[in-house]
This record gives structure tokens, sequence and C-alpha cells, in this order.
């Protein structure tokens, strides 16, 4: 019995360290300094909370923010980005629908930009939002949530600076 506990003993050492322990250590240090940069600096974690970009993101679900999307190019028509309110502690997730320097309306449900109806696929459902003519300055982007059954005033929408844009949903 005893030998048997021995044994078992071995092996749960080798399973757990390896052969080489320190060698087994320094791997476990080396990647724990790895995820904590890529979870404190690269992906952040944020909670979905609410239900402005329902379908799209489900009211208490979670996600990650990769913080190197748009640090070599700019954010798209059609992106989902992540918006610093206070810090990294507080984001929203929204969608971009209107760029630097163009002018944005809604009529009647439909995205107007500069004059001309804009589709938009990635929304489920129509919608009948209205709002009048607003010019989008150089250093801004407008954003609005999927969710277009709400109505208007009960959104969080409008013009973004391009600093508060942290990045975009790893997925």
């Amino acid at each position: 019995m005893l030998s048997f506990l021995m044994s078992f003993r071995r092996i749960i050492k080798r399973i757990t360290v390896g052969k080489y322990p320190r060698r087994t250590f320094w791997r476990a240090g080396v990647l724990a300094v790895i995820f904590f940069l890529l979870f404190k600096f690269i992906l952040l974690p944020v909670r979905i909370n609410g239900s402005s970009m329902e379908p799209t993101y489900r009211n208490g679900s979670v996600n990650f923010v990769n913080t190197l999307r748009y640090r070599f190019r700019e954010p798209r028509r059609g992106d989902i980005v992540a918006i610093s309110l206070a810090g990294r502690r507080i984001m929203l997730l929204k969608r971009v629908i209107g760029l630097p320097g163009e002018r944005l309306a809604f009529r009647e449900g439909a995205l107007i930009i500069n004059g001309q109806p804009t589709p938009e696929p990635y929304l489920k459902s129509d919608y009948n939002w209205n709002m009048p003519e607003i010019k989008i300055d150089s250093d801004e982007f407008f954003v609005v949530g999927d969710n277009r059954q709400m109505p208007l005033e009960e959104h969080l929408h409008g013009r973004v600076k391009r600093h508060k844009i942290v990045g975009g949903p790893l997925f």
C-alpha cells in the first residue's frame, strides 16, 4: 500500500510540474505575465448592460474589447465600437453609422447620409425614427445602438470624439 501511494505521488508530481520543475515554474511565470498584460491592456472584459444593442448583443452577456482594432485604421460605417465613458471601467458598445465630415439624418426610419438613403443590413427589424440633419465634425463619429424598436429619446446615441473610441468587440 505504501509503495502504491509513493508511486501515485510521483505520478501526480510528474503530471503537475513535469520532469523539470524549475522549467515548469519558469514557463508558468512567463504565461502568467503574458496573460496579465493581455487582459490588462489589450483584451478588456465588458458586460453588456441594457438592450440598446439587441439582438446583436444580449443584455447580461460578456465580451472582450480588442484595444488594438483601431490603432492602425479608422472605424468604418457598420463597425461596432467600444466608447470610453469613465476610463476603461465604463464603456458603451455602439455601431458607427456616421463618419467624419458627413451630414446625417433619420427620416421615417431611414438613415440619410449626405442626402442619400443608406441601407443598414445589420438591422433585423424596421423602425420609425425621425431626426433633423446634423453635420459631423472632422474628429467625430456618429454612433447608435442596433435596437431601433426603442424610441430615439431612450437611446444613448450621437457624436463621439475619435479619442473616446477604445476599440472593438472581439466577437
